[in-house]
């Protein structure tokens, strides 16, 4: 796991200017202009916090993870969202073979890793099957033995639909985007 580190520290903004996040400097979009919902927000979070907790061992992750997701979606569909997002990291863990990069929770800009997970979880949601297949090809980097991130995605998915209401005017907008899949790797 890759963790892209915060770089507001070494920053050389002044004091009316913001920071430059590592996201920023290395020009990866912002969630807002990616449209997510606020589900997936959600869920880019606790993502976040679980790869924290793969990387630091740390327990205080996992408590992040968890009261940020019932704060969001309840003392009761809270938990089960960081149990499928745990999940899902698992499966990607046993089946990608290679490390995985991710921003810091609350980041508003998206890794590439991060961006194929979540285009993986919209085909999904969506019924883009042909999607669906090649955002499993790219975060797999092989696409062989995938039935365990398959299964996960469902699983996450399923989870997400219970708290996704569907905008109309900006789903059909949103829909007619495209990310370039040379950007994606």
């Amino acid at each position: 796991m890759l963790k892209i580190k915060n770089l507001e520290a070494t920053s050389s903004a002044g004091p009316d200017e913001e920071p430059m996040c590592a996201g920023q400097a290395l020009g990866f979009p912002l969630q807002s202009e990616l449209g997510f919902t606020p589900t997936e927000n959600v869920t880019l979070d606790v993502f976040r916090c679980i790869c924290d907790v793969y990387a630091t061992a740390s327990a205080q992750c996992w408590e992040v993870a968890i009261r940020f997701a019932e704060e969001h979606l309840g003392a009761v569909d809270g938990p089960l969202l960081v149990a499928r997002v745990t999940a899902l990291m698992r499966a990607l863990r046993f089946e990608r073979g290679t490390g995985f990069s991710y921003l810091s929770v609350g980041c508003r800009h998206v890794s590439p890793d991060e961006l194929t997970v979540t285009g993986l979880l919209k085909a999904a949601r969506t019924g883009d099957r042909l999607a669906f297949e090649k955002g499993i090809a790219l975060l797999l980097n092989n696409g062989q033995a995938t039935e365990r991130t398959r299964l996960a995605v469902r699983c996450l998915v399923d989870t997400q639909m219970q708290h996704s209401v569907p905008q109309p005017e900006q789903t059909a907008e949103f829909e007619s985007q495209t990310v370039q899949a040379l950007y994606l790797h």
